[in-house]
Parts: structure tokens; sequence; C-alpha cells
């Protein structure tokens, strides 16, 4: 096949979009932290026949993440939805095909680490690095590796299972909705009726897993009223990426309990 031709261009975000049948599932996570510590050094690939991306699909939903309004894209031409289709799937496929060379990838995580600001930006930490050393049979270095002078805020890693959720997916307000018109079927005074209503909210039910899927896809505005309502807890601990799945079940047993108390 001869050498396509490729225009190199940035454009608004919002003018391509992701594959409709993109499988490969990315830590949009990471990306966003690869982006923010380095922005965008290599283009998406995008059909110039359908502004489908044929590679950088989590590269640009981590961008949107971001609240990015530009992407730099790379366009080529497809002859029809089966090339598409292929090339969308050998771009994924030599991806999961290769492997590095561990020894090698030692050593340059070891030359990184005695930098000032250490394995940051690496998308590696200590951890990473030590497990490496020890099953290349090597000492783990065993140290800190956090930038002594770093302001950063190191943030849950959330891992990207799927697609978005909608939002009604998020919450359930059967029983809350239940309440409120026992509540308001009665003949109670006006300042108790909306005390009581108030206190439906209690009875909400909130799906973590679910808005921990939700929290990585929104703008950081929406993220940051997220985080203020204690829909997501971020701390320097990394409270959700170690307890979360704990934590959720801990919530979901007591307003288990709660709801059967009252039945």
């Amino acid at each position: 096949m001869e050498q396509r031709d490729i225009e190199y261009i940035t454009v608004q975000i919002n003018s391509v979009k992701p594959h409709e049948k993109n499988v490969r599932q990315g830590d949009i996570g990471a990306i966003s932290e690869s982006l923010k510590a380095h922005g965008q050094y290599k283009p998406i690939v995008v059909d110039r026949r359908t502004n489908q991306i044929l590679a950088g699909n989590h590269t640009w939903k981590a961008a949107k993440s971001l609240g990015w309004e530009r992407i730099e894209v790379a366009y080529v031409l497809t002859k029809n939805d089966d090339e598409a289709l292929r090339i969308l799937l050998a771009d994924n496929r030599t991806t999961d095909l290769a492997s590095y060379d561990d020894a090698g990838l030692a050593e340059l995580l070891k030359q990184l680490s005695s930098t000032d600001i250490g394995l940051e930006g690496t998308m590696f930490d200590g951890d990473a690095l030590d497990q490496l050393l020890y099953d290349l049979g090597q000492e783990p270095i065993g140290l800190d590796l956090t930038p002594k002078y770093s302001q950063s805020v190191k943030v849950p890693q959330y891992e990207i299972v799927g697609e978005e959720p909608p939002t009604t997916e998020l919450f359930d307000t059967t029983r809350a909705s239940k309440l409120k018109d026992e509540i308001n079927n009665t003949d109670l005074p006006d300042d108790v009726k909306e005390f009581l209503l108030t206190a439906t909210s209690r009875h909400i039910i909130f799906n973590y897993a679910k808005i921990a899927e939700f929290y990585p896809h929104q703008t950081p505005e929406i993220q940051r009223l997220m985080e203020q309502s204690v829909l997501i807890i971020i701390d320097a601990e990394d409270a959700i990426a170690n307890g979360y799945a704990s934590f959720q079940q801990t919530i979901t047993n007591l307003q288990e309990q709660d709801y059967a108390d009252v039945e």
C-alpha cells in the first residue's frame, strides 16, 4: 500500500468524535495525568471521511475531561467503514503486542528517580520501580520518590471500565418519592410538612460505583462540584483508590439495614 497523505491540524475538540465501535478500554485517568504533565505531544488520528477517531479515542476523552477546547489531529482518508475498522483494530493490537526491555526500563527509571522531580510525569512511581527491580532479582530502592517540594496532590486512580453512565443510573429516588407522596397527602402544618419533605433526601440511594465511573468523564467544573458535594473523595492517601470498594460496601450495607428497619 502506498503511503497515505496525512493532514496535521489543530481543530475544535467537538468537531471530531470517538469511533462508535472502539472496543478498547483505556485508562482515561492516567492519560489525563500525562496530558496535564506534558500536554499533547502526538496527534490523534481521525478519519477525514467520517470525522471518527481511529487512534487516540481515550486521549480525546481525557482532553475533554480536562476542559480542552482544541486538539491536534492527523487526518487520514479511508476508503470505507471496513478499512477504518481494520486501522482501528490494528492500532489497538500493535499496542497489545508491545513489551518492555525490563532491565533497560529499570535503568531509565533509576536514572530519573535521582533527579529533583523524581519519576514525576512518567506514569511510574517508586512502588512500580521497586516491583520491577524485585522481578529482575535486584535490590529494591525503597526510597520515597515523591518530589520533596512538589505542590501537586495525588488523586485517586479511577479505572475506567466502560463508557460514561447516564445520570439516571447514579441515584435512585424511589423510596424518597414514595415518602414525599405520603407526606403531601397529609393534613400536617406546612412547616412540619416542609421539614419532613426535606428529610426524605436521606432515602436517596447513591450508586457510588457508577458515580466513580461518571466522575472522570466530566469537566473540571463538574468534578469540583462533585468533590464539594462529597460524592467523590479526593485526598493525598488515595482513599478511594485503595479503599473505595469496602467503603462502598459499608454504605450499601448501612442503607439496606436502614430500609429494613423502617419497613
